[in-house]
């Protein structure tokens, strides 16, 4: 896959939806797997929620260097093939923010990164929800399977996953649900999907959320 003809934009933010997920913490261990340029990783630490943070990305963009963040650490590499056995028990939290859909040996990366963790330790992991009712319709009722440039259908996924499909991967990795949410409940805009679901006790949440969030200990 060319990740590096994505745009920038593609890259480039922090996960506030992410970091609002999991809550108040500070001072803690953290490596993110996709850590792009480090903002998320960088904001952690800026805001002391982090005391020391390390990334890992697939590839180095070498026309934006001065996009990179000051973070301690940033290996690039496929994390399944990285040496960080030097951090083997060391970290409080692992994010994933939409990377393992991008994986062709996922059950292999979570592995890995649980034998980084803490024995308390958490995965925060974000991916795309292919139960969202916009796949039926682009598939269904338009007839297409046809690939983007970003979003559900991002041209470069691999895999594709259902809120259960995630939760038996873990699963198979010896990894807990903690907690689980999809993107319509975190939503923080007007959104009349958002409401519908508040009347019907989340009934239709995997079909209303574009995104599946989740936390998942050892």
């Amino acid at each position: 896959m060319n990740y590096a003809n994505k745009q920038q934009g593609y890259y480039g933010n922090v996960r506030h939806d992410l970091i609002d997920f999991f809550g108040e913490v500070n001072n803690l261990k953290v490596l993110e797997i996709g850590a792009a340029y480090g903002e998320t990783l960088y904001y952690l630490k800026e805001q002391k929620k982090a005391s020391e943070v390390i990334g890992v990305e697939l590839f180095k963009d070498e026309k934006n260097l001065d996009k990179y963040k000051k973070i301690d650490k940033l290996y690039f590499g496929n994390i399944n093939d990285i040496d960080l056995s030097i951090y083997k028990n060391y970290f409080d939290l692992i994010i994933l923010a939409d990377v393992i859909e991008h994986i062709d040996e996922p059950l292999s990366t979570l592995e890995k990164a649980k034998s980084l963790l803490k024995q308390n330790g958490v995965l925060l992991i974000s991916l795309p929800n292919i139960r969202h009712y916009s796949a039926f319709v682009k598939i269904f009722i338009k007839g297409s399977f046809k690939y983007e440039d970003n979003g559900i259908f991002d041209y470069t996924h691999v895999r594709f996953y259902c809120k259960k499909d995630m939760i038996e991967l873990a699963n198979k990795a010896n990894l807990n649900v903690l907690k689980s949410e999809g993107s319509i409940s975190n939503y923080k805009g007007k959104s009349l999907v958002k409401y519908i679901n508040k009347l019907t006790f989340g009934f239709f949440e995997e079909f209303f959320s574009v995104q599946n969030y989740f936390i998942f200990g050892k």
